[in-house]
C-alpha cells in the first residue's frame, strides 16, 4: 500500500514537470535548464549585452521569468511543496547574478523598477533562491564596428570595475569568480575592482574590499577548491536533473505498469553533465552533501561580520550611481552631434532636424566621420569641456555630499571616466570639489539640507555666499549673484583642455574611421531648394505650391544632404539615459538649471528639437508648458514637467523629485522583496502580539 501510494506521488510529481516544462518561454527555459539542450541546470549568471536604453525592457522579461521560477520551485531549491524547507535549503546556494556589461543609466534604478512592475501578487515576499545585481562602470572591450557584420576588437578596457548588490564579502566573492570567468581575467592579466563604500581607498571607499582579497589570495585556496566542487554538484542536481529523478522513481515503483513513455524531461540515464563530473568529482551519492569550509579565525571574522560600509549602503546604491554618472558616452556623443550637424552659414538649415550637406567627393569619406570630423570641430571640445568638467561636476559633488557618509567619496573620486584626465582636472584644481567649492553649489545645497534638517524658511540673503569683493550692502545683492553658481572662467584652462579634447579625440587612430550616424536626405521627396547651394534654404516638401517648382535647382554635384539619425543609441542611451539624468537630479539638487546647467540644457534641447520630443521645456518663463502637460501651475520645473519626461532615466520619471525622495527610492530592494512586511508579518503572528 506504501509503495502504490509513492508510485502514485511521484507519477503526479512526474506530470506536474512536464506540465511546468511544456509551459516555460524559452527565456525560463534558458534560466532553469529545464529542456534545455545542454542539460545545464540552472543559471548562474543572466548578462545583459544590450543598448542602456533596453535595460529596463529587458530586466521587465528577467524579472517575469524569475517570479514564475521562483513560484514553481525552479530556481535550485530541492524537490517538494514546502516553502520554508525549500527556502531553508536555497539559503545555502549561492546567488544567480544579473547584471549588464554597462551600467550607465542607473541600472539599479531601471531593477528596483521592473522587480516591482512585474511582481505577481502571490509572491511571498522574499526569493528562495537568492539573487544578486551587478554593473560594469565601462563595457571591456574596445570595439568597433565599421561595416555591418564586421566587428573590430582593439583591445580591452584597461580598468574593469563593478558595482554588487547587496553588499557583502559572498556576493563580491561570488561576482569575482563567475566575471572573472566570463571575462578572462586570468588569460588576459586583467583585474576586477568594486566600487562604492567598500571599494579601495584610491576609489573613495574604506578598503574593504581590498582586505578580502589578501584572505582570498593569500589564505583561502583550500576554499575556493570547496567553493567550486560545491557549485558544480549544484549544477549537476539543478531544477531540470530533479524533475529528470522524479521521473525515474516514477518508473521505479511503477513496475506494475507498462506503457510509460519517456519525455523530453526525462531520461533513463543522467544527464550529460552528471557523467562528465563523476569523472573528477567522485560519488555524487557523497558529494551532494559537501559545502564550503568555514576558514579559521580570525579570517572567518573578517568574512562574516558586516563592515561600517556595508551597513551604510547594503544594496551598493552608491557604487551604481559611480556607474551612472562617470560614464563617458552620454558627455562626448551628444556634443559632437550638435557641433558636427550644424550649418553655420545658414544655421536655420539644420536647427529644425540637423539637416547639413556633405560632398563625397571632396570629402573623401561617403559621410562625416564622427570623430575625426566632428570632434574636430572647436564647438565640439567646448561643450564637452563645459559639461564635463564643470556642470556635471557640480551635481556629482553636491550629491556626493549628501549622499554618502562623511569621509566617503565614492563617486567623485572616478570624475572624468578616464584615468589620464582625471590627475589633468586634479593637477589644474579642477576636481569636482574645486568645482563645487569655487561655484558655490555644494554650500548652497548643505544650506538647504540644513534647513530641512534643523529647520526655518529659505532666506537669499543668508543662504547665497557673497565674493570678498562686496563692500557696502547696496552692491552685496548682485554681487551674491556673481558669486554663486555656473559663471565665466570657473573651470581654469578652460580654452586649453577645449583644444586638447577636440584634438585627442580627432586623432585617436582607433576612432577616427567611425562614420556618423546619419539618414542620407532626398531632396526630390523632402526638400525644395529656392536658390544655388551656397544660399540654399529647405522647406518642407509638403508645404511646396506647384507654381514654385520651375525655380527649384539642383545642389552642387556630388552634394548630398544628411541629417542624423535620431533612432541611435547616440540620442537614445546618451541622451534620455544620460544628460538628462544630470538635468534631473540638478533640478533635485535645487540648481537654477538656466544658470548652473546652461551648456547640458542647450545640448539637450537642440537634440530633442531633431527627435521631436520634450525632455525638458523648452522655455523657463512662464508656466504655460506645465499647465499644457498637465502639472499644474506653479514654480517651473524644467524636467519634472516636460511632456516625455517618462521615456527618460530622469529621477522625475519615475515620481522622485527630492533629494529625500531620491533616497527613500534607494532603499527599496532591487529585486522586489518586502522586507519591512515580512518582519511586520512575523511580528503580528507572536505570541506577544496576540496577547496585547
Amino acid at each position: 500500500g506504501t509503495a502504490g501510494g509513492t508510485a502514485v506521488d511521484s507519477n503526479h510529481e512526474h506530470d506536474r514537470g512536464q506540465d511546468i516544462a511544456a509551459t516555460l518561454s524559452p527565456l525560463e527555459t534558458a534560466i532553469s535548464g529545464i529542456g534545455s539542450h545542454d542539460n545545464g541546470g540552472v543559471a548562474d549568471l543572466i548578462v545583459l549585452c544590450c543598448p542602456v536604453s533596453a535595460h529596463l525592457a529587458l530586466l521587465r522579461r528577467v524579472a517575469r521569468a524569475l517570479y514564475r521560477l521562483d513560484q514553481w520551485g525552479l530556481l535550485g531549491h530541492g524537490a517538494g511543496t514546502d516553502a520554508t524547507r525549500m527556502g531553508s535549503h536555497s539559503n545555502r546556494l549561492p546567488p544567480i547574478l544579473i547584471g549588464s556589461l554597462y551600467g550607465a543609466g542607473g541600472f539599479d534604478w531601471m531593477s528596483r523598477i521592473a522587480f516591482l512592475k512585474e511582481r505577481p501578487a502571490g509572491f511571498s515576499g522574499q526569493w528562495r533562491r537568492p539573487l544578486g545585481l551587478f554593473c560594469l562602470k565601462a563595457f571591456p572591450y574596445l570595439t568597433k564596428s565599421l561595416k555591418a557584420g564586421e566587428v573590430t576588437l582593439h583591445g580591452r578596457y584597461p580598468q574593469i570595475q563593478a558595482a554588487v548588490s547587496p553588499s557583502n564579502a559572498a556576493v563580491r566573492r561570488r561576482a569575482k569568480v563567475l566575471l572573472d570567468r566570463l571575462l578572462q581575467n586570468e588569460e588576459t592579466g586583467k583585474k576586477l575592482e568594486f566600487l562604492g563604500l567598500s571599494g579601495k581607498e584610491e576609489l573613495g571607499g574604506d578598503g574593504t574590499c581590498a582586505d578580502e582579497e589578501l584572505v582570498w589570495r593569500d589564505s583561502m585556496k583550500a576554499i575556493d577548491s570547496h567553493i567550486g566542487a560545491a557549485s558544480s554538484i549544484y549544477t549537476a542536481n539543478s531544477a531540470r536533473n530533479a524533475v529528470m529523478m522524479m521521473a525515474a522513481q516514477s518508473r521505479h515503483h511503477a513496475t506494475g505498469k507498462s506503457g510509460a513513455s519517456s519525455s523530453a524531461v526525462t531520461a533513463s540515464v543522467p544527464p550529460p553533465i552528471l557523467l562528465s563530473q563523476s569523472n573528477h568529482l567522485g560519488n555524487a551519492a557523497t558529494q551532494s552533501h559537501q559545502q564550503p569550509r568555514p576558514p579559521p579565525s580570525p579570517l572567518l571574522d573578517l568574512l562574516t561580520t558586516p563592515t561600517l560600509s556595508d551597513a551604510a549602503d547594503p544594496s551598493s546604491a552608491l557604487a551604481f550611481l559611480t556607474c551612472t554618472l562617470n560614464s563617458t558616452n552620454q558627455i562626448l556623443h551628444p556634443c559632437i552631434l550638435v557641433a558636427l550637424f550644424r550649418n553655420p552659414t545658414h544655421p536655420h538649415l539644420s536647427d529644425a532636424d540637423g539637416t547639413i550637406s556633405w560632398n563625397p567627393n571632396r570629402e573623401l569619406t561617403p559621410l562625416p566621420r564622427f570623430y575625426a570630423d566632428g570632434a574636430a570641430k572647436p564647438e565640439a571640445g567646448r561643450l564637452i569641456t563645459a559639461i564635463a568638467g564643470g556642470e556635471m561636476y557640480f551635481v556629482i559633488d553636491a550629491l556626493e555630499r549628501l549622499m554618502c557618509p562623511r569621509g566617503y567619496d565614492p563617486i567623485t573620486a572616478l570624475h572624468g571616466g578616464e584615468p589620464v584626465g582625471r590627475r589633468v582636472m586634479n593637477f589644474l584644481g579642477n576636481s569636482p570639489h574645486d568645482l563645487g567649492e569655487r561655484s558655490g553649489l555644494t554650500d548652497f545645497v548643505l544650506r538647504r539640507e540644513w534647513r530641512r534638517m534643523f529647520g526655518g524658511v529659505e532666506d537669499e540673503e543668508n543662504d547665497y555666499p557673497t565674493s570678498s569683493n562686496a563692500t557696502n550692502n547696496s552692491n552685496a545683492s548682485n554681487d551674491r549673484q556673481q558669486a554663486y553658481g555656473a559663471k565665466p572662467n570657473l573651470i581654469r584652462r578652460e580654452g586649453l583642455l577645449s583644444k586638447l579634447m577636440s584634438y585627442g579625440l580627432s586623432h585617436n587612430a582607433r576612432l577616427n574611421a567611425v562614420l556618423s550616424p546619419c539618414i542620407v536626405v532626398q531632396p526630390s521627396q523632402q526638400y525644395k531648394f529656392e536658390s544655388s547651394f551656397n544660399t540654399a534654404s529647405a522647406t518642407n516638401a509638403n508645404d511646396n505650391d506647384n507654381n514654385n517648382n520651375n525655380n527649384n535647382k539642383t545642389l552642387e554635384e556630388g552634394t548630398i544632404l544628411i541629417k542624423p539619425d535620431t533612432s541611435t543609441r547616440f540620442f537614445s542611451d546618451d541622451l534620455q539615459h544620460g544628460l538628462c539624468i544630470y538635468l534631473g537630479l540638478a533640478e533635485l539638487l535645487g540648481f537654477d538649471l538656466e544658470r548652473d546647467m546652461k551648456v547640458t540644457l542647450y545640448v539637450v534641447r537642440r537634440l530633442q528639437r531633431w527627435m521631436g520630443k520634450e525632455f525638458v521645456l523648452p522655455d523657463s518663463r512662464d508656466d504655460h508648458h506645465a499647465n499644457a502637460n498637465g502639472k499644474g501651475a506653479g514654480k517651473v520645473k524644467l524636467v519634472a514637467h516636460a511632456k516625455d519626461v517618462a521615456e527618460t532615466s530622469a529621477p522625475q520619471a519615475f515620481g522622485v523629485e527630492t533629494i529625500g525622495d531620491l533616497k527613500r527610492f534607494l532603499e527599496l530592494d532591487v529585486f522586489g522583496e518586502r522586507r519591512t512586511e515580512r518582519a511586520e508579518g512575523c511580528l503580528m503572528k507572536s505570541g506577544l502580539i496576540s496577547k496585547l
